[in-house]
């Protein structure tokens, strides 16, 4: 199904005013109150959202922002959105975008794919142009229709993965290594060679283990030793070491077309908290536990 086939022009906004957070969402749910019979009243429903943004964010950093209610007693799935001149911010992340979803409580696996739909969207920077640019809901609507953006069936993980994640490379040093993770708060990367190839991965108990000499692995009481002592080992060979001394080779991972469930099965069996996403033997991606519980379960 196309993604058009979910929208209605008078429900479609373009803004150039400087509106808040709490303005914006106003405006969207009072255009679908004064259109459709809601179960809940317009007041009880922006309660309901303002309660949810405080549980868990609904921005993403492509811009887009998904605020979304279910509801009981409601068989229909409705759509309002705004694309604002003036960006919102949600904690760092601006906002062009807002799209609201108000959906049956029953709904979950069409809501879960319109949101693959729209975040598969706001990462083109062309499409969100065009659209930003179109000036009123039919030419949004003839736009999606025309580039036949679609509601697919089943979620994949390509919907929801990281795009063009950190990686590192086997010749990095460790130094290199530690900067990149203190840098960009991770603890553990994927590691490419210089065509982009997969080739394993390397985590900070990688790098960890480094700063513990074998003698210590056998020890059964570590008290006598100082706060820093075994660490020196690795102060002292960040420049001598390299990525490809420490990362591990036989990493599972996924493809771009697997299954949400067969991801969590594998991050559940194997004890793994992200999965490197490879197609064709190069890195495309990368899917973690929290990207699954984010954007899958807490809907």
């Amino acid at each position: 199904m196309l993604l058009a086939s979910f929208l209605e022009a008078h429900n479609i906004l373009f803004e150039n005013r400087v509106l808040t957070k709490e303005q914006v969402y106003k405006e969207l749910v009072d255009r679908l109150c004064s259109q459709y019979k809601l179960p809940i009243s317009s007041s009880k429903l922006l309660e309901l959202i303002f309660k949810r943004e405080e549980e868990v964010s609904c921005a993403y950093p492509t811009g887009i922002a998904i605020p979304h209610i279910r509801m009981d007693g409601f068989n229909d799935t409705l759509i309002a959105m705004a694309f604002l001149e003036n960006p919102l911010d949600y904690n760092g992340i601006k906002v062009n975008w807002v799209v609201l979803i108000l959906t049956d409580k029953t709904s979950s696996k069409t809501y879960l794919n319109i949101v693959a739909a729209l975040l598969k969207l706001s990462k083109d920077k062309e499409a969100i142009k065009a659209l930003a640019s179109a000036g009123d809901g039919h030419s949004v609507i003839h736009y999606l229709k025309k580039n036949e953006v679609e509601v697919k069936k089943d979620v994949i993980i390509a919907d929801i993965m990281v795009q063009n994640p950190i990686a590192v490379l086997p010749q990095n040093s460790l130094r290199e290594l530690i900067n990149l993770m203190s840098t960009h708060k991770v603890a553990g990367m994927p590691v490419v060679d210089e065509t982009g190839k997969y080739v394993g991965e390397v985590n900070v108990l990688n790098l960890l283990e480094v700063g513990i000499p074998n003698y210590v692995m056998m020890l059964d009481n570590l008290n006598f030793l100082s706060s820093y002592e075994p660490l020196e080992n690795l102060f002292s060979k960040q420049d001598l070491l390299f990525v490809k001394d420490i990362m591990t080779t036989d990493e599972i991972f996924v493809r771009p077309e697997a299954s949400i469930i067969e991801t969590v099965f594998l991050m559940v069996s194997h004890n793994k908290r992200y999965l490197s996403v490879v197609k064709e033997e190069k890195l495309v991606g990368l899917i973690t536990a929290m990207d699954i519980l984010r954007k899958v379960i807490a809907v």
